[in-house]
């Protein structure tokens, strides 16, 4: 019980992130794709996630870890914020 609802931590926090994420694009005139691919350690334990953007052509993609992206479940900031920044304006370069 207690893994299904770090999952859904988790899930809310990849959520708050991808809102973010498409706020900031949406700032610049860009639409796009974001998506997510999950990390798994050796065993089977979800340690992070990949985040990837798509815009024009152009991709842009940071990893996390699975504490940092679950400190953002209520609001997006510190590294992951900062990943996010870097990741929109290297896309409207």
């Amino acid at each position: 019980m207690e893994d299904k609802q770090r999952r859904e931590e988790f899930d809310t926090a990849l959520a708050r992130i991808r809102h973010e994420i498409k706020g900031r694009l949406v700032q610049h005139g860009f639409f796009g794709s974001v998506t997510y691919k999950d990390i798994e350690a050796s065993d089977h334990i979800l340690s992070g996630s990949t985040v990837e953007i798509a815009v024009k052509g152009k991709t842009a993609e940071r990893s996390f870890s699975r504490q940092e992206i679950e400190s953002c479940r209520l609001r997006v900031g510190g590294a992951v914020l900062s990943g996010v920044i870097s990741m929109v304006d290297e896309l409207s370069a």
